[in-house]
């Protein structure tokens, strides 16, 4: 079996990470020196704690140590904080939330675009961000995301304590996406995506990433479908006298919501019945239900009404 991270090509190996200089796209570890030197910049950064690294933002050539000292006279980093902290950020645009209901409802379209934004943030090209994957050094046990625009310039005098906190290197043209996401240029910096690199376990891992960055956690529904939950849940918690509905209701009620076909065939048939043209027997309403609901053409229409 195949253990090593997907997202290996991001930074180099433990043993060829070079301990000796500073280069743009190091990942330094929040240790106590290292908070001491940031806490003089700022505070927060070196007290809060969900940030427990940093990357480094300088350029590699201004970082090499000559007789005279640095080209650069500050090192610049930025603050990393768990990725969960951006991605919930960014999934509230698409989902809220329902009074009485346990999980986030989002619309059934924008889910679309909810992934398209966890695809960027994977394969690093949203802008002002980094993703440093889970495993990227020893000290990284969960996903983590450098915010580009949180940086903290530093004096060349903390050039060794940078150095005795470094725990990971970015490859060389990760290092300069880097920069180029930090300065901003137009000129993109063309990185290989996952797929590029781990086509085999591609679509599994998506699946999984999208998951533990909790885009599965969300109801994504239709129109229709949400309007038939607010009913169902406003009867349920009124039946339970005001008391929200557990999580296991909350699926059971998921489970067992309309879709836009089945609203639509519903609807087809009252029509029908209505003027006549369907008899009314339990037999007959049956088959018709069956053969709309089966039917290619109604089912292309729910999905694209």
């Amino acid at each position: 079996m195949d253990t090593r991270s997907p997202f290996d090509f991001i930074f180099v190996d433990a043993h060829a990470t070079d301990l000796t200089q500073l280069a743009q796209g190091d990942l330094l570890k929040r240790t106590p020196e290292l908070a001491e030197a940031v806490g003089q910049a700022h505070s927060y950064y070196a007290e809060a704690n969900d940030y427990t690294h940093f990357l480094v933002l300088t350029q590699s050539c201004d970082l090499v140590r000559r007789a005279s000292g640095c080209k650069t006279r500050y090192i610049t980093v930025c603050a990393v904080r768990p990725l969960s902290v951006a991605v919930d950020r960014e999934m509230s645009k698409f989902t809220n939330e329902m009074e009485g209901f346990p999980f986030r409802v989002g619309d059934l379209d924008r889910g679309i675009l909810a992934r398209q934004y966890l695809d960027r943030v994977m394969n690093n090209t949203v802008d002002g961000m980094f993703f440093i994957p889970r495993g990227s050094a020893d000290t990284v046990d969960e996903h983590l995301c450098a915010f580009l625009p949180l940086s903290i310039a530093l004096r060349t005098s903390h050039y060794d304590i940078c150095l005795g906190a470094k725990v990971a290197q970015a490859e060389e043209i990760f290092a300069a996406k880097i920069g180029s996401l930090a300065s901003g240029l137009y000129g993109r910096i063309a990185t290989p995506d996952l797929h590029e690199k781990r086509p085999a376990s591609v679509s599994s891992f998506k699946e999984e990433f999208f998951e533990e960055l909790g885009y599965a956690s969300v109801a994504w529904l239709s129109p229709v479908q949400k309007k038939a939950l607010k009913v169902r849940v406003r009867t349920a918690v009124t039946e339970q006298g005001g008391t929200p509905i557990t999580p296991e209701r909350a699926e059971q009620i998921l489970s067992n919501l309309p879709n836009e076909a089945t609203d639509f065939v519903e609807r087809a048939i009252q029509i029908l019945l209505k003027r006549k043209l369907l008899a009314n027997d339990e037999k007959t309403v049956g088959q018709a239900r069956t053969y709309l609901l089966n039917d290619p053409s109604i089912k292309k229409l729910a999905r694209t009404g």
